[in-house]
């Protein structure tokens, strides 16, 4: 087997879809840089690898996982707001685009979608609370995504709030330290 593709079935057998420059360098056990950008070029020239933007790469013919593209194009930032909204079907609209909470607002388009991230407060976003871990990316609870979206746009009318938990949410709006946000939300368990 050749080296190139043992350091390929390496990526492949990782189930990630997007790789930085540092997941490169530590999945193939490479320290030196220059050796490193030896091989992503040999790997893109080969067209195993395609790039995604500066230092950003994915296998060639492997379909993106969104979430981790998102997670991936900016750090300190996690999904959340209408995306995780329409994921838990607590609204019934997508809105074609991918949105997380970040320390920046920013808009990044590629090929590969839309992603529009929203910023939030460094107390807010360093609070854990009610962000899962899903090794790639993190992205927020049901019940952190709606105080999220009710911090940056007020209250709003959800189409099916079956499954939110009126505990979890309560306690994470507490965070924000926003009283019109915790009206907000005691109006919303009014409703569950």
């Amino acid at each position: 087997m050749s080296n190139i593709t043992e350091k390929l079935l390496k990526l492949v057998n990782s189930k990630k879809t997007v790789f930085t420059t540092g997941d490169l360098m530590l999945f193939w056990n490479i320290e030196n840089k220059n050796s490193l950008w030896v091989n992503i070029s040999r790997a893109l020239k080969g067209k195993y690898l395609e790039t995604i933007r500066r230092g950003l790469y994915k296998l060639a013919g492997v379909e993106i996982d969104k979430f981790e593209l998102a997670g991936k194009l900016k750090k300190r930032s996690y999904i959340s707001f209408e995306t995780v909204l329409a994921k838990n079907g607590i609204i019934n609209q997508w809105y074609g685009e991918y949105f997380s909470a970040s320390d920046r607002k920013s808009k990044i388009e590629n090929k590969y979608g839309k992603f529009d991230y929203r910023e939030l407060s460094e107390k807010i976003l360093n609070n854990r609370l009610g962000i899962i871990n899903q090794g790639d990316y993190f992205i927020a609870s049901a019940e952190r995504a709606i105080c999220d979206y009710f911090c940056k746009v007020g209250f709003q009318q959800l189409d099916d709030l079956e499954g939110v938990d009126k505990e979890k949410l309560i306690k994470i709006s507490k965070i924000y330290h926003n009283k019109r946000l915790e009206k907000d939300i005691l109006k919303l368990t009014k409703l569950l």
